[in-house]
């Protein structure tokens, strides 16, 4: 059975409210302008329970609600303001400090800006993957990425990227941006055959000169290195990744 992708999202959810006083599922639902019985579907974890995908702006009002990010969200620190109502919100609790190198500045957005979803069909050794051309899905836009030609999201696969990436994460990716050694980058590599075939990684950038690209993949398979380097001839892109979240 397929893990759901906010599994641990919903897991945080319900710690927190199972800790909190009685009538803070209530008032949270009230803030969110949802019944309580969608609070409860939110928090469904166990198999025959009907589950409810939580959206991206209720996991905004759940962070202000709770004075806390919730687990991938790390980044999104301008969640959490001192402009919010404190007739509501829970007492601010410890949270990790923003990690992000190019954490995106919260803003509304429009329900139609979104940027495409690139589809894959394999992968295999060292966290490789085939985006087979097609756009499989649209996901939401993030203000950063607005207006920027060519910007697209895959969908992380495998656990070679953990714990800087997990399983079912989406990441966001600015084919125009600069990179520079440390920033998470999406490369494509040239097949050693004719057919044309592109493999992709999603790996560290370290370094790169006329000869050879190297790369750094956090959590290697049995058997594998954590260096990872290609011939330059057989670089086809390199694109920056700007922004990675679960939904």
């Amino acid at each position: 059975m397929m893990l759901d992708p906010q599994h641990e999202i919903k897991r945080w959810l319900t710690n927190k409210l199972d800790a909190a006083p009685h009538g803070t599922a209530s008032a949270l639902a009230r803030t969110l302008g949802v019944s309580p019985t969608q609070i409860t579907r939110m928090k469904n974890l166990e198999a025959g329970k009907e589950p409810r995908r939580i959206a991206l702006e209720e996991l905004h009002g759940i962070a202000k609600f709770f004075n806390e990010l919730p687990p991938g969200y790390e980044e999104m620190a301008s969640w959490i303001s001192d402009q919010q109502d404190h007739s509501t919100a829970m007492p601010a609790q410890s949270r990790p400090s923003p990690n992000a190198s190019f954490p995106p500045k919260w803003q509304v957005f429009p329900g139609d800006t979104s940027i495409p979803l690139r589809g894959q069909i394999s992968a295999g050794a060292n966290g490789r993957f085939i985006m087979n051309g097609q756009d499989i899905a649209r996901v939401f836009c993030p203000p950063g990425l607005e207006g920027v030609e060519g910007a697209y999201a895959v969908q992380v696969q495998g656990t070679s990227g953990e714990p800087r990436f997990f399983h079912g994460e989406t990441a966001w990716v600015n084919p125009n941006a600069r990179y520079r050694k440390g920033d998470d980058v999406i490369v494509q590599i040239l097949g050693d055959d004719e057919s044309g075939e592109v493999f992709s990684y999603i790996k560290r950038y370290e370094s790169q000169n006329s000869q050879v690209l190297r790369l750094y993949q956090y959590n290697p398979a049995d058997g594998e290195g954590h260096e990872l380097e290609f011939p330059m001839d057989k670089v086809f892109s390199i694109h920056k990744v700007v922004f990675h979240a679960m939904l």
